[in-house]
């Protein structure tokens, strides 16, 4: 095992540089570009797309925040992001550096779009490893040599996501030293009404290496579904929403997926939120902090 994962990060090490021009994205985040882009599902414009704004009411701070987290790097997290920027919003993707490129995940290429329309990209380890299953040294080596190889290439990597939400005190740790400001699980946060329940994490996360969400949106998730997790927050007296989808399409991608329908009405209802205090953020903007570099060596090797 230790080999095999050795091997692996060897080669992430040699991701060579593709997204040019991603130098001056690092200091402020460039307008949505208006170049044509082929419709990939009814509904999703092909051509200019608004660009992200708040959701709030100006000068007015949100009270519910939601982050729209999408886990893994799968190729439909392409079509994603532009249903996303269809209705205004900007999420935040998790990708592992080591399988971009391989099939079913995205390419390098749709990376720096992803990245350059505005949106967040985090690390989520070299090739999806289960921490939990890695000794300390083996845990900050993934996610280090992750997090320089997504660096490497001119990207603003500021948050995580353990995969499969696994996570321990070492682990948190590693994530810590790695230079990320923040990183999210899975799951903590009542997917369900009931009392006395978390229904959010406080505006400012009180564990802020281990973020908290309603667990992972899966194939059956409705519309209803959806909207509740907001709703239930907004009436629990806010604070921050992390929201885990994984793969997106219109039916049949698997338990840990959500409809290409769904997500669409959701994001058109989450959009016009603002009256009730609800705003849509990624991650890294909400937890904030500057860029840090990555270390040079494994921390603790």
């Amino acid at each position: 095992m230790r080999r095999t994962l050795w091997a692996t990060l060897a080669l992430s090490a040699l991701v060579v540089p593709v997204f040019a021009g991603q130098a001056a994205h690092a200091a402020s985040r460039p307008a949505v570009q208006a170049a044509s882009r082929p419709a990939v599902t009814a509904g999703i414009a092909a051509a200019a797309v608004p660009a992200a704004k708040p959701t709030a009411k100006p000068g007015k701070s949100p009270t519910t925040v939601v982050a729209l987290t999408f886990d893994d790097g799968d190729r439909s997290h392409a079509m994603a992001a532009r249903l996303l920027e269809k209705h205004g919003l900007r999420g935040t993707f998790y990708v592992n550096s080591g399988d971009l490129g391989t099939p079913g995940k995205l390419s390098r290429r749709q990376v720096a779009a992803i990245a350059k329309a505005g949106h967040e990209i985090g690390g989520h380890t070299v090739n999806h490893e289960r921490l939990t299953d890695l000794d300390p040294e083996e845990q900050a080596a993934t996610i280090c040599a992750d997090r320089r190889a997504l660096l490497g290439t001119g990207l603003r990597v500021r948050t995580f996501a353990y995969p499969y939400g696994a996570v321990d005190a070492t682990a948190r740790q590693a994530a810590r030293d790695c230079g990320y400001n923040a990183a999210r699980t899975i799951g903590g946060i009542a997917q369900r009404p009931c009392r006395d329940c978390t229904v959010a994490e406080p505006a400012r996360p009180e564990r802020v290496y281990e973020i908290r969400t309603p667990g992972s949106v899966r194939e059956s998730a409705t519309l209803a579904d959806l909207k509740g997790y907001v709703i239930r927050a907004e009436q629990g007296g806010g604070g921050l929403l992390p929201l885990a989808f994984h793969k997106v399409c219109a039916r049949g991608c698997g338990t840990f997926s959500v409809r290409t329908d769904v997500l669409d009405r959701f994001l058109s209802w989450l959009a016009k939120r603002e009256r009730h205090g609800t705003a849509v953020r990624t991650l890294g903007d909400v937890t904030g902090g500057r860029v840090r570099p990555a270390p040079a060596e494994v921390p603790g090797g």
